[in-house]
């Protein structure tokens, strides 16, 4: 009785048109997500490989900025049940440990949780593990600076358990653009003798 309260003072909506129904993404803006080549791209560098699910534009791109900096946390459910599905069909079982790429305890405290963890909550339980990897150092949001500045910002800014020896790690963000954060998380692992490191993130570039 209460829920339905609740949902006649505050009616169920799309957390990105305001749409009004129980879906926090409506079919119509679902449809607006614009799919990427899932193939995991082949890197050099201390990342190995790396997939993205949908473009980094158009609807996915407002559910990051909605979800990281509005706090529109009804986007959680529907947003980790995507980066779940797109697990699943790239058959990325074969890692053995799953790794959101954490955030400055600042930050977190400032936001209330960090995007990647959420995106992460559908993904298996018994390899999902939020402690073996630290951010260590506060920077500048990469969103504000520029190719060059972005390869800079994060060096040495995070910090790896020796647990991850020997493990194949893949890491678990929102968006992946230059690649820079990822590869300085990739780069922590190596030195703690992970066996390899790769990524899946919600959106990127084409």
């Amino acid at each position: 009785m209460l829920q339905g309260v609740l949902d006649w003072v505050y009616p169920p909506k799309c957390g990105l048109c305001a749409r009004l129904g129980k879906d926090a993404v409506c079919d119509i803006c679902h449809k607006e997500f614009l799919p990427l080549d899932e193939t995991p791209h082949q890197r050099e560098g201390a990342l190995s490989e790396v997939s993205s699910l949908f473009k980094y534009e158009a609807r996915a791109a407002q559910a990051v900025r909605r979800l990281k900096y509005s706090r529109i946390t009804s986007l959680i459910y529907p947003l980790a049940s995507m980066m779940r599905e797109g697990y699943d069909r790239q058959g990325l079982d074969d890692y053995d440990l799953i790794l959101p790429i954490p955030i400055h305890w600042r930050r977190k405290a400032w936001r209330g949780f960090n995007q990647a963890e959420a995106l992460a909550s559908a993904l298996p339980k018994d390899k999902l593990r939020v402690d073996l990897l630290t951010r260590i150092k506060h920077t500048t949001p990469q969103v504000q600076l520029n190719r060059e500045q972005r390869a800079q910002n994060l060096v040495g800014a995070f910090r790896a358990d020796p647990a991850v020896a020997g493990k194949a790690i893949l890491l678990i963000d929102d968006v992946c653009t230059s690649g820079h954060t990822a590869e300085q998380c990739a780069l922590a692992l190596l030195e703690q003798k992970a066996y390899q490191v790769g990524l899946l993130s919600l959106t990127g570039e084409s």
